[in-house]
């Protein structure tokens, strides 16, 4: 009997994703981004809140289903003064234009 170890070797590959969707996010954005970063969704987020609550509620998912990402298709580059700062403490966040890696800061991306 064969098995199909290529398939599980790829599973085991793929991070964990948390996805904050914004109401009009675009599903072709998002895909793209899953596959670029090899990232299987484990939990979707539809949220029109402000920045501030929807980085705490990114974070909550993240710890709540052991993400080891967080994509958001309508973020690109980060402010340096922007609460998306939070997500990067508890892991990577994954923007339409860049990766910020856990634990990253404005003090180290900016430099």
């Amino acid at each position: 009997m064969k098995t199909d170890t290529v398939g599980a070797d790829s599973a085991a590959m793929r991070i964990r994703a948390v996805v904050l969707l914004h109401s009009e996010h675009d599903p072709a954005v998002l895909e793209a981004l899953l596959d670029r970063h090899h990232a299987t969704i484990v939990h979707t987020v539809r949220t029109d809140a402000p920045a501030v609550l929807s980085a705490l509620i990114a974070v909550q998912h993240t710890l709540e289903h052991i993400a080891d990402a967080v994509v958001i298709p309508h973020l690109h580059m980060l402010d340096p003064d922007t609460p998306w700062w939070v997500v990067a403490q508890a892991a990577d966040l994954i923007t339409s234009t860049h990766r910020y890696p856990f634990g990253s800061t404005p003090a180290r991306e900016l430099r």
